[in-house]
């Protein structure tokens, strides 16, 4: 899993590929890079161990699968 300094790098990273898309008027590239870095920054700023602790908690419950030997 990424810490916090590697989502912040990650996201300034494709804003960097952003403007340097934009620059050269690649303005696919530079959304493509601008909407990378808006998932990278959301995920910087969400807890991303809290869905994995949910969803483990929820399997505690279940009951195993018998299979066949």
């Amino acid at each position: 899993m990424y810490s916090k300094k590697q989502f912040t790098a990650l996201e300034a990273m494709c804003r960097e590929q952003a403007a340097l898309a934009r620059n050269e008027m690649e303005y696919s590239l530079m959304k493509y890079w601008l909407a990378e870095a808006e998932e990278w920054k959301q995920l910087r700023q969400s807890d991303p161990f809290k869905e994995r602790i949910a969803n483990r908690s929820s399997d505690l419950g279940r009951e195993p699968i018998n299979r066949p030997s």
